[in-house]
């Protein structure tokens, strides 16, 4: 009977999901502002490089540089097989093989909607916050929740976790600011600290009404800033909590917050480019990492405290292994002047490789 109420509290989240994304946030308006910014992306790299393009419907384009032709369908390429994508997308795999390999990885276990106690018995264990996200079939942040504390807080995450995966990750939650390194053929190419996202108050308006009021602006703007909504959820409830606020709490002018822990929903000035200052050993072991799951293009997230000492020596860990990782992320930052512009290197790479 239990194992009934739960799934259909899956139902009822699924539900509020499809609202959300529909009547919210708008998804479909992001989907298409994602496909715009994409489209441009690759029409302007190709001319950059002298190659062309062709666009054959539903986001694929063909991009031909001579003798050599290659596909491109917005942050997808042609150039991992299926089972290294496969694998690599499975985050309790990703884990058990980097243990293997003594990386430093933060504590976790597997569990479904019918096993909370045993998540439970893991987060006490714990004696910290702990982070629920999908086991796998999700990304950029979606199903993530964190700063989670007791039992209720855990079967609510779970819940809207599995409307992405019925298999769920419970993790320890660990101190230190988000970086995501970009490997291509093995070669570190870029890294980019990724800092939460933020509001600033008006000294009129509640924070939720200022998250709202940033996503329609991420929508309406001339520029494109940022790909994802910033959903007003269960993550930013617990994270505000955890600095004593409320969505319904008014700031005063000017006071700027972040309104999430997780970093995927922030915008282009909250992320840098930060490849000089990557301690060598963290350097080598993603380059690694990439080798171990057969990936040629891989962003390795890490958190750390600092990014430019071993992660043994901050308490640092290795977090996942993105396959088809986000090219836009190295692109919407706040220096631009110093971005590493891996769609040409990636466009390069497979002519020369392929």
């Amino acid at each position: 009977m239990k194992s009934l109420t739960r799934q259909l509290g899956v139902g009822y989240w699924r539900v509020r999901r499809y609202l959300q994304d529909h009547r919210e946030v708008d998804t479909p308006a992001y989907d298409r502002l994602r496909s715009r910014f994409y489209e441009k992306l690759w029409h302007d790299t190709a001319a950059e490089m002298g190659a062309t393009i062709e666009d054959f419907g539903s986001g694929y384009l063909r991009i031909s540089c001579g003798a050599n032709h290659t596909f491109v369908n917005g942050a997808k390429v042609q150039l991992d097989d299926h089972l290294s994508l496969r694998i690599a997308g499975n985050k309790p795999l990703v884990y058990r093989i980097l243990s293997e390999y003594d990386y430093p990885i933060q504590k976790f276990l597997e569990y479904n909607i019918g096993s909370l106690s045993k998540a439970y018995r893991f987060m006490q264990a714990a004696g910290k916050p702990c982070v629920v996200k999908p086991a796998a079939g999700s990304g950029a942040g979606n199903g993530i929740t964190t700063k989670i504390s007791t039992f209720k807080q855990l079967r609510r995450a779970s819940m809207w976790a599995a409307t992405f995966s019925p298999r769920l990750l419970i993790e320890e939650e660990i101190t230190g600011e988000s970086y995501r390194l970009l490997y291509l053929g093995g070669e570190f190419i870029d890294a980019i600290r990724r800092k939460p996202p933020q509001v600033t108050g008006d000294g009129k308006q509640q924070i939720r009404r200022l998250m709202q009021q940033e996503n329609r602006a991420r929508l309406n703007g001339d520029a494109i800033v940022a790909l994802c909504p910033l959903v007003v959820d269960f993550e930013s409830e617990l994270h505000l909590a955890s600095a004593g606020l409320k969505l319904s709490d008014v700031l005063p002018a000017n006071q700027t917050i972040s309104v999430k822990t997780v970093s995927n929903q922030n915008r282009n000035a909250e992320n840098e480019s930060v490849r000089d200052q990557v301690h060598p050993s963290i350097v080598q072991a993603g380059a690694k990492m990439a080798q171990i799951f057969k990936l040629k293009l891989a962003g390795v997230d890490v958190l750390t405290m600092d990014i430019s000492k071993p992660l043994e020596a901050v308490s640092g860990v290795f977090g996942e292994v993105n396959t088809s990782p986000g090219l836009h992320h190295h692109y919407l930052i706040s220096n631009p002047q110093k971005g590493a512009q891996p769609a040409r290197q990636v466009l390069e790479y497979i002519f020369n490789h392929t």
